[in-house]
């Protein structure tokens, strides 16, 4: 845990000094959820009270679990650039400690039509994103959104 909150130590707050939840518990809780097939923030609940068992001894949640809404009011919040940045340098010394070597072989390019993600007057347009695959290590090494929707 010692690991994970330093990588996301730079990563500012955006809630109010009275907030109950640590963000790095919350960020934690939540990147495990999802790693364990969590879609939403309900979800991330779910997971939170369902597997606290094995999270207490890791984490001190002096406030108990944290609900939907507290998930939700926090990823609506964040800096997306900021946790952007946080993230990769877990990733970095994830793949470090994991001894993931640096992707060899096919990197795979693929875009897709984000569906219902239609800006307004352009409704003929849906956002394109693109996503690069690596596929011996079988991660994706980026997802952005395409310049122009040009694939």
């Amino acid at each position: 845990m010692g690991r994970f909150a330093e990588c996301f130590a730079k990563l500012p707050d955006p809630r109010a000094e009275n907030a109950l939840h640590d963000l790095t518990e919350l960020l934690f809780i939540a990147l495990l959820a999802t790693l364990c097939g969590a879609t939403s923030c309900s979800d991330m609940a779910l997971f939170a009270r369902m597997k606290g068992y094995l999270l207490t001894p890791i984490l001190k949640l002096e406030h108990g679990f944290p609900s939907h809404d507290t998930f939700s009011r926090v990823f609506r919040m964040l800096d997306p650039e900021a946790f952007e940045r946080s993230f990769r340098a877990f990733m970095t010394a994830f793949a470090k400690a994991a001894k993931i070597k640096r992707p060899r072989g096919v990197v795979a390019l693929d875009g897709k039509a984000l569906r219902r993600g239609y800006e307004r007057g352009k409704s003929h347009m849906p956002p394109v994103m693109v996503t690069a695959w690596a596929a011996q290590t079988r991660m994706a090494l980026a997802n952005v959104l395409a310049p122009d929707n040009n694939e």
